[in-house]
């Protein structure tokens, strides 16, 4: 998965256009928003690092939503899945200019709320099953599904 550094949020569309453009990649991807890092159980966790080497920044202790009308309700409707085998996200269509966010009316602009605090999982739409609003099931392995991860950073691009 390639990581992209962004100077702020205000280039993330253009720096995702190119690079999609030069993989050769359709315009329509589901993008999933993070924090870098997070704290289980009073313990630092470096969800950037393992986004990295996984293609998800969830792990097996993740909470699921369950939000009512918006996630797939898996207390009720047990599907044997991992909190690392889904991700809660938005599908964006890049035919359009600004970007359209789909399936979410509200929404318009992926990166409104972030900061240098957060990082972006850029994933194949089509490895992706859209079982709710906002949560999706992977088809493959998460890093077989991802295929790009920006962040704002001094770091030159890997």
């Amino acid at each position: 998965m390639k990581r992209v550094v962004l100077n702020d949020w205000s280039e993330f569309e253009e720096r995702l256009r190119s690079k999609l453009k030069a993989n050769g990649h359709h315009w329509q991807v589901t993008v999933r928003n993070f924090g870098r890092i997070s704290f289980d159980k009073n313990e630092e966790v470096d969800r950037f690092e393992l986004a990295q080497s996984t293609g998800t920044d969830r792990d097996g202790e993740s909470p699921f939503w369950n939000a009512t009308g918006h996630d797939h309700d898996h207390d009720r409707q047990p599907r044997g899945k991992r909190p690392d085998e889904i991700i809660y996200a938005h599908t964006i269509d890049l035919d359009t200019h600004p970007y359209t966010v789909l399936h979410e009316a509200v929404v318009s602009d992926v990166t409104q709320a972030l900061s240098k605090a957060d990082a972006i999982l850029v994933y194949d739409a089509a490895k992706l099953n859209r079982v709710s609003p906002n949560e999706y099931w992977f088809r493959t392995t998460p890093l077989d599904a991802s295929l790009l991860i920006l962040c704002i950073d001094e770091a030159e691009d890997a």
